[in-house]
């Protein structure tokens, strides 16, 4: 079965009926409400509030596919719902690392969860899982704090730390599996953040600290963290209404896993940046030494994930503690990121979209990473995190420092033309999610469909580039290109119009194996698309790929000894030499004699190409011709030994036959040995023994008959003694011993009767031996 197939039978499936209602949706605020884990499908279904999870098994579901089995297909699925109630609407939906825990996060509230670990069991529509709450107290009604964002922190050991960006600028770290209530760790992102220092208004600007004196857009809009090496991976972004870009280092949660050897490589890097540093600046020089400090307290914690004595290359270790704070030390918020060369700036008078910045995403590229900003009216800008920031600390006494704003390459900026799909929408959400096969391709979902970007095209340049001497002139090279990033389409929401507001409300990729590598995209007027996206092929020369090939391809050096100048339309009072000599004619005539040279060689090359694949084709037609005589022979042997077969089964089945004629025979000669016929002799015999029983039963009949009255006048005094027994109201001892001792005498007549029968039955057998 191909995908298409596949593809097509999930659009149909039953699990997406009236799964969200388009009336209740906020299209003002990030919806994704599908999720994929392996082969784990999960959809939130709402509808006022939250209502209960759909699990569909994509393995199992293809599996039926392949069986034809589509009626089955496209209507089974499961339902885990929660004993306790969720008064919210879920926004979206995100699983952790491991697949066991789910966050369900809503705008005024998230919970979280537990998958059951029947999920797979079989013939069971429904199922019941258990939730916890995450900041109730925090995030209450009463408090008015509303959730703009949270995710799972990706280097939790636990796999249980989960990140959420509330209203109020704040930035909480939470362990669902310890305390859920209260934060590990939070961080002020904002004006609540300069309150903390006492030096914070309205319109003060504090260096490395820039603020805008109107608060809206000082507002918090999304987060990412930060993926590369060095500090990058212990980074947190944080994005503001205006585009501003924050970010704090190191954050990560109490219990982190990263490799070794990328600790290694950090405490070898800030020895040398530390080496490399002014040390009359004695700011950066605190700053180092608190790095240092930070590194050797994390290496002299570690603790390995597998606990064997074979040390590995890349081996994980778990950090304990608390190490984001120490020393009464916090991390500084750092920034707004310059963004350098200044993005381009879209009109926004003939939109009705405001220009506010909605998603950030950071992508784990190589040679560094890349930062997509995505603004509500289409445009996105993408970065180039060339100079990764560094771990900074602060201590709540201390000045505020004048720290360098941090810095970011921006390499292009792409406008998507919403303002064109989407005249009549007054507002619009972008929200940003990578694929999970390329690191270098992300998804961007919104009112007027999904766009893709690839950024393969010129980012695989960079990856080229070798340490040298030349780096950064050939970085500039590359930049100087301007090679756009392949922007597609993928799904359009307006195909029919834009009179009905249908936007993205859910998107994720698969990469499995079995079930394939496929986008699926889910609208808010419940419809669904599953589509296979393209797999990369690294492609590999057929020929010439020995080393002994490389004469078969000439060079040819066309030196010019002269500079040409290319003319214009422009009229000049310069006036050129007379450049057609004798030199110059030579030259030509030499060149072109080289390249007559070259194209005979090219031919006679051609020749022997053109003989080669004649060659390869006749032994291709004589190998066939092989293979044909191969099928003749096996198929006539096969024929033959097919007929030898049949042959063979009939004799055997002639020769049991036969066997079993035998036996019939033989076993009748045994039952005629073991059972024969009576003589005449022993029947004489025989009729005397009837004789001699006869006379001797006739002897003693009328002492049989004699005993036979003597039993029933027995039976008959029994009886009446019986009944009176049962007349009998109560018997005393004197009559309880009359009774029994008739009884024993009784018993001891009928005994002396049975002794005469046996005797008598003796002298019968007596009596047939003697006549014998």
């Amino acid at each position: 079965m191909d995908l298409s197939t596949f593809n097509y039978s999930l659009s149909k499936h039953s699990i997406w009926d009236q799964c969200v209602n388009r009336t209740d949706i906020n299209t003002k605020k990030l919806n994704d409400l599908i999720e994929v884990y392996e082969n784990d499908l999960f959809v939130c279904n709402n509808s006022k509030i939250f209502n209960s999870i759909r699990y569909l098994n994509l393995k199992t579901f293809k599996g039926l596919c392949v069986k034809e089995d589509f009626d089955t297909a496209r209507t089974s699925f499961k339902q885990i719902k929660i004993d306790r109630k969720i008064d919210y609407y879920v926004n979206s939906i995100s699983i952790n690392k491991n697949g066991k825990l789910l966050a369900l996060i809503g705008e005024e509230g998230v919970n979280v969860m537990i998958i059951p670990q029947t999920i797979n069991q079989i013939n069971v529509e429904e199922l019941h899982a258990n939730i916890i709450s995450v900041g109730s107290d925090i995030y209450s009604s009463n408090s008015g704090i509303k959730i703009i964002k949270a995710a799972w922190h990706p280097l939790s050991s636990t796999n249980s730390h989960i990140v959420i960006l509330s209203s109020d600028g704040c930035l909480r770290l939470f362990d669902v599996s310890s305390e859920s209530k209260e934060p590990e760790q939070l961080y002020y992102i904002g004006p609540q953040y300069y309150n903390e220092y006492k030096a914070f208004s309205s319109s003060t600007y504090i260096p490395g600290r820039s603020i805008s004196g109107n608060s809206e857009e000082m507002e918090t809009v999304s987060f990412t963290f930060g993926s590369g090496e060095d500090w990058e991976i212990f980074t947190t972004y944080v994005l503001m209404k205006n585009g501003d870009v924050y970010a704090i280092c190191p954050f990560l949660p109490s219990k982190s896993t990263v490799k070794k050897s990328l600790l290694e490589g950090l405490s070898l890097s800030i020895e040398q940046r530390w080496k490399e540093s002014d040390p009359d600046d004695l700011i950066i020089d605190q700053q180092y030494r608190l790095q240092r400090c930070w590194i050797s307290t994390v290496l002299q914690n570690l603790k390995p994930v597998k606990s064997n004595d074979i040390e590995e290359e890349d081996e994980e270790v778990i950090i304990n503690g608390n190490i984001s704070r120490f020393k009464d030390i916090h991390p500084v918020i750092q920034g707004p990121f310059l963004l350098q060369p200044a993005p381009i700036e879209f009109d926004t008078e003939n939109t009705d979209f405001d220009n506010i910045a909605s998603s950030i995403i950071s992508l784990k590229t190589e040679p560094f990473s890349i930062i997509l900003i995505a603004y509500t009216n289409g445009k996105v800008d993408v970065c180039l995190n060339v100079a990764p920031i560094e771990a900074l600390w602060m201590s709540n006494n201390d000045i505020v420092q004048d720290f360098e704003l941090p810095i970011l390459a921006v390499y292009e900026t792409i406008d998507l033309n919403l303002k064109n799909s989407l005249p009549n929408i007054k507002t619009n959400v972008i929200n940003i999610k990578e694929d999970k096969r390329y690191p270098d391709v992300c998804y961007l979902y919104h009112h007027a469909g999904v766009h893709s970007l690839s950024f393969n095209n010129w980012l695989s340049l960079f990856k080229d580039i070798n340490n040298n001497n030349n780096l950064i002139q050939k970085f500039q090279d590359i930049l100087r290109r301007e090679i756009p990033s392949e922007v597609n389409l993928k799904v359009d929401t307006l195909v029919f119009g834009n009179d009905i507001e249908n936007p993205i409300i859910g998107l994720a990729t698969t990469n499995g194996v079995y079930i394939g590598y496929n986008l699926l995209v889910l609208g808010a007027t419940n419809e669904f698309v599953s589509m296979e996206l393209p797999i990369r092929i690294k492609s590999a020369p057929i020929l010439f790929n020995n080393d002994g090939d490389k004469d078969l391809f000439p060079i040819i050096n066309l030196n010019c000894p002269l500079e040409i100048h290319l003319g214009s339309n422009k009229k000049s009072d310069q006036i050129y030499p007379n450049f057609v000599n004798n030199n110059t004619l030579k030259y030509l005539n030499e060149q072109i004699a080289i390249a007559r040279k070259d194209l005979t060689e090219l031919e006679i090359f051609r020749n022997k190409i053109e003989q080669k694949v004649m060659m390869q084709k006749e032994e291709f037609f004589k190998q066939l011709k092989a293979l044909k005589d191969i099928n003749k022979r096996v198929n006539a042997t096969i024929k033959e030994n097919s007929e030898n077969i049949s042959k063979r089964m009939n004799n055997i089945i002639d020769n049991q036959t036969l066997l079993m004629s035998k036996a019939n025979i033989l076993l009748q000669i045994l039952f005629d040995h073991c059972q024969p016929e009576l003589t005449e002799e022993e029947k004489k015999w025989f009729n005397e023994l009837k004789h001699l029983s006869s006379i001797v039963t006739k002897k003693h009949k009328p002492h049989i008959k004699q005993l036979r009255q003597q039993l029933d006048l027995l039976k008959e005094e029994t009886k009446d003694k019986i009944e009176m027994i049962e007349q009998a109201i109560v018997l005393g001892k004197s009559q309880k011993k009359t009774v029994f001792e008739a009884l024993d005498q009784e018993s001891i007549n009928i005994m002396n009767t049975l002794n005469n029968l046996n005797i008598l039955q003796n002298k019968l057998e007596n009596l047939r031996i003697n006549d014998q």
